[in-house]
């Protein structure tokens, strides 16, 4: 009996030292992901005392940043589900009609499957560009053509285009470049249908890299083309900041 009671327990902290090691993946993925697009101000925690695989967000951002890490946390494979702290309790104890929440909750959902969406094909098919040109290659029309198809089921949603150079040269050229070649992939995903008072560009230059270091393979990483689904609501602010 001793032997068995010994197994079983073994087995029990064994699994719990494993669910912890997930959780805390989770956790630094999805931080590593938010940071990734310049979304520095927002944090991210999943439970543990008990384990959970619902990720609580909070921080000083705007409200655009804040739909924008929602939906980029849920595209992360683990995550069940993401909140921002105390803003739903608030709002479902003010509200005179808890079925009022619902929609915030699918309109949560539908950004995260268009960021996932969108994500998956720029994963799959490198935006790139001629050395010093913001001239769109056929293959890139053609991602732009497969870009556009998807973003048909996102109708109504904000999506911010925006341009990465590499930390080579100088920086306000980098950051003149990146803006046009974010204006280019605008024009064309408008010219496919794409609404234009839904959509913006933003140039970043070399401000926002991805990978540290110098060499090719971060160069690579760094000049990036990258799209970010948010909300309807907040159509103007995205526009500002094109």
């Amino acid at each position: 009996m001793t032997g068995a009671a010994a197994t079983v327990i073994l087995g029990l902290v064994g699994h719990a030292i494993t669910g912890e090691t997930f959780i805390n993946s989770l956790e630094q993925q999805a931080q590593t992901e938010i940071a990734a697009r310049g979304l520095d101000g927002a944090r991210v925690s999943l439970g543990r005392d008990p384990l959970s695989r619902a990720a609580v967000l909070d921080g000083e951002v705007g409200e655009q940043a804040k739909q924008e890490a929602m939906a980029m946390v849920m595209t992360i494979p683990g995550i069940s589900s993401a909140s921002w702290q105390d803003e739903h309790a608030i709002a479902a104890a003010d509200s005179d009609d808890p079925g009022n929440a619902v929609p915030a909750a699918a309109s949560q959902d539908k950004i995260a499957k268009c960021q996932k969406d969108v994500d998956a094909i720029i994963a799959a098919n490198s935006i790139s560009f001629r050395s010093g040109s913001a001239y769109l290659s056929l293959d890139t029309r053609k991602i732009l053509d497969q870009i556009a198809e998807s973003l048909q089921s996102c109708d109504g949603l904000s999506v911010v285009v925006e341009g990465h150079t590499d930390t080579n040269g100088n920086r306000a050229v980098n950051r003149d470049m990146s803006q046009e070649r974010a204006d280019r992939i605008k024009a064309g995903l408008i010219e496919r249908g794409v609404k234009e008072s839904l959509i913006s560009a933003k140039g970043y230059g070399s401000s926002r890299p991805r990978a540290t270091g110098s060499g090719a393979a971060a160069d690579a990483q760094n000049r990036r083309i990258e799209f970010r689904i948010g909300a309807a609501q907040d159509d103007a602010q995205s526009q500002q900041e094109s």
